[in-house]
């Protein structure tokens, strides 16, 4: 009797101890993002970004857009607009879409 408990105790660890676990991410940001490049810094960059919350759905589709940005004009001189496109739910995330324009200094 002692040894139907040890077993079944020690399949229950097991099963517990090997389920596989949902990792959940705090933020995700969107690779894929639209470019409109009309020459020299009038550059306008469209990207997305999803988290828990809208603030920091917000702040990650800023700096999102940022750093696509930076990719397109480089480190020359130049200021940087942003812009709300839209927000969304998807896959209980809140979705931020940013448009970050860059205009000359």
């Amino acid at each position: 009797m002692r040894s139907i408990l040890l077993l079944i105790l020690f399949g229950l660890i097991l099963i517990i101890g090997c389920a596989a676990s949902k990792q959940k991410y705090q933020t995700f940001y969107d690779p894929e993002y639209k470019v409109i490049d009309r020459g020299a810094l009038d550059v306008k960059v469209i990207s997305r970004a999803c988290s828990e919350t809208f603030k920091d759905a917000l702040s990650a589709a800023k700096n999102n857009g940022k750093f696509h940005l930076r990719s397109v004009v480089g480190n020359k001189n130049h200021g940087i607009k942003f812009k709300e496109v839209g927000s969304y739910i998807k896959q209980d995330k809140i979705c931020v879409e940013m448009s970050a324009s860059s205009f000359p200094h």
